[in-house]
């Protein structure tokens, strides 16, 4: 094995078995909405790629494990819109409750 294929193993290594992906037929307009997303965020058009490529794949692996978990079950038997209902009331009784503290005179 000669120093160049050496160095060409070494730098495999280093750039910890990374692909190269090519999107084909994209239109201009999609393109330059891309380009200035990027430029807002101070990155390269590639580097804001890859962010969002990362994203979309940590999603799927999300979706996935969700998939397989068991559902957790409700105690006391609510329906969902029952929750989101004592949710809700919750939050109201709480900000009655900071509303009359902090509208309330001084007491001697």
């Amino acid at each position: 094995m000669n120093i160049i294929s050496l160095v060409h193993a070494d730098l495999h290594a280093i750039v910890d078995h990374m692909v190269a992906i090519q999107v084909r037929d994209v239109p201009e307009s999609v393109r330059d909405d891309l380009v200035r997303a990027a430029r807002e965020r101070g990155q390269s058009l590639q580097a804001f790629l890859a962010d969002v490529l990362e994203t979309e794949a940590r999603k799927s692996r999300n979706r996935e494990l969700l998939r397989t978990m068991t559902p957790i079950p409700v105690l006391g038997g609510a329906a969902p819109g029952e929750i989101s209902e004592l949710i809700r009331r919750g939050h109201e009784g709480r900000d009655a409750q900071i509303i009359d503290t902090v509208t309330r005179p001084d007491q001697p």
